[in-house]
């Protein structure tokens, strides 16, 4: 080879050479950057790792905390659940001490009450026309008092129950006669104080029966009887208006329900007042309390009864030119058996203050009750009646008087006693084939339906509340005994 060829080789090579020392160089560098770059990836994700590590932690720490709060909120929660569920019981036996007391405080107000009351009626009756004008007026000033008295206290613990929301209605079949004849005695005094005229007027074709809450009805009734009274001047007239009329239900009438108006001519009440006298504590006007007295609660509540009783209560009045409420029951309240429709002609009757009745003839009635001043109130009551009256001061005295005379043919017995109740004594008395048929009439000054239906189950006949009406007592009674 000569030497151009080496030369020329020698060229090649080497210029083979830098290219191959240009391009390693350039790897070289590349790979210098790349690791370069792979260098602070990697800085860079440690550094993101260690901040997302620092934040996972720091989410971690507060995840602990939040459930640290968690379960302390968890604890203190159970804490005042534990304290409300222990308050609840604690009302619960507040509310059972209240209500228990209440029908303890009405117990034993109405027990005096009744004594007091029969005696009074007596008194005022004057059959032995021994006592002076001035007299009976005083009784009969007596009589009125613990009425109003009454009342009082109906509304009061009806006040009370309303704020609990315990109002209760419980219907039943009730005699229609035992409400207006009761009413018609209870009012016909107050009539004679005040020389206020007073009537019940009754429309033909009403029902015997009725469906409805017996205490209720009278309560609603009384209460606006009572209004009536207090707002009439001397020598004017309250009259009590039963009939049936069309129920509208909405602005469709359907069938006839029962209504009862009290109709008085007395001061009136404006048309801007008319809802205020609604209104618990609230009365015509500011002034109305000091002049005619009351305590604003009895038109509240009767309203409140009249829409438990499904019906309602309205007020048409003109000031100074008297007042009518009207007390309407729905369709359902009347019972429509044809024994049960009193026919009388055409025209609305006019019941009269005095009824005549025949006298019983000595039949034997046991009266079972611990309170003296009752048992002589309601011996005195039932002798003037001509009943003989053997009284009973407990129950096993009872059971024990009955066992030796065969004669008696009705036992009046009082539910409240100590040792032995009246419930246990009808039970012991029921549990002998002698005595499963006597008729047995249960008073009580208890309140309570649970009562009446303890008592009905122990085989009580009938049930009456004290203060008991003198004419529904004798009804009852004439129900059971011929005179």
């Amino acid at each position: 080879m000569d030497e151009k060829a080496w030369e020329k080789r020698y060229e090649r090579e080497k210029a083979a050479r830098l290219q191959a020392e240009r391009i390693a160089e350039e790897k070289t560098r590349e790979i210098f950057y790349r690791n370069l770059e792979l260098k602070n990836l990697a800085e860079n994700l440690e550094r993101q790792v260690k901040e997302r590590t620092t934040e996972l932690e720091a989410n971690n720490h507060r995840l602990m905390d939040s459930r640290n709060a968690l379960r302390d909120q968890q604890k203190a929660l159970q804490e005042i659940n534990q304290r409300l569920h222990d308050k609840a019981v604690e009302l619960e036996k507040a509310s059972h001490h209240k209500s228990q007391f209440l029908a303890n405080v009405s117990h034993e107000l109405r027990t005096p009450l009744n004594s007091l009351m029969i005696l009074a009626s007596i008194l005022a009756d004057n059959q032995e026309g021994n006592l002076t004008s001035d007299q009976v007026q005083s009784v009969q000033i007596i009589f009125n008092s613990a009425n109003e008295l009454l009342e009082i206290i109906e509304d009061i613990l009806d006040m009370s129950k309303a704020e609990a929301g315990e109002l209760s209605i419980h219907h039943e079949d009730i005699l229609l006669g035992d409400i207006w004849r009761s009413l018609t005695d209870q009012f016909m005094p107050i009539s004679k104080e005040k020389e206020v005229n007073f009537e019940v007027v009754c429309a033909p074709n009403l029902p015997e029966w009725i469906h409805t809450d017996r205490k209720r009805l009278k309560q609603v009734l009384k209460n606006l009887l009572s209004n009536a009274f207090k707002f009439t001047p001397k020598n004017g007239s309250v009259k009590l208006l039963i009939h049936k009329e069309a129920w509208r239900l909405g602005k469709e009438y359907s069938s006839e329900g029962l209504v009862f108006q009290v109709i008085d001519d007395g001061v009136g009440i404006p048309i801007e007042k008319q809802e205020t006298v609604f209104q618990m504590f609230k009365q015509a006007d500011g002034t109305t309390s000091r002049k005619y007295g009351g305590t604003g609660l009895g038109l509240s509540i009767s309203r409140k009864l009249a829409r438990l009783l499904e019906g309602d209560l309205t007020l048409e009045s003109e000031e100074n030119k008297g007042a009518t409420f009207s007390l309407l029951l729905p369709p359902l309240t009347l019972v429509t058996t044809e024994e049960s429709i009193r026919n009388v002609n055409s025209d609305f009757i006019i019941v009269s203050e005095e009824e005549i009745t025949e006298p019983f003839a000595g039949q034997q009635v046991l009266l079972v009750d611990d309170d003296l001043r009752n048992s002589f109130a309601l011996s005195r009551l039932l002798e003037s009646y001509g009943l003989r009256v053997h009284l009973a001061e407990s129950g096993q005295q009872a059971l024990e008087f009955l066992e030796e005379n065969n004669q008696i043919e009705l036992l009046l017995l009082d539910m409240m006693m100590p040792v032995m109740d009246g419930c246990e004594v009808l039970k012991k008395l029921r549990s002998k084939v002698e005595f499963r048929l006597m008729p047995v009439i249960m008073l009580t000054a208890s309140m309570l339906k649970e009562d009446e239906m303890r008592c009905r189950a122990a085989g009580a006949d009938d049930y009456l509340q004290k203060p008991v009406e003198i004419r529904v007592l004798m009804d009852h009674i004439r129900s059971w005994i011929t005179a």
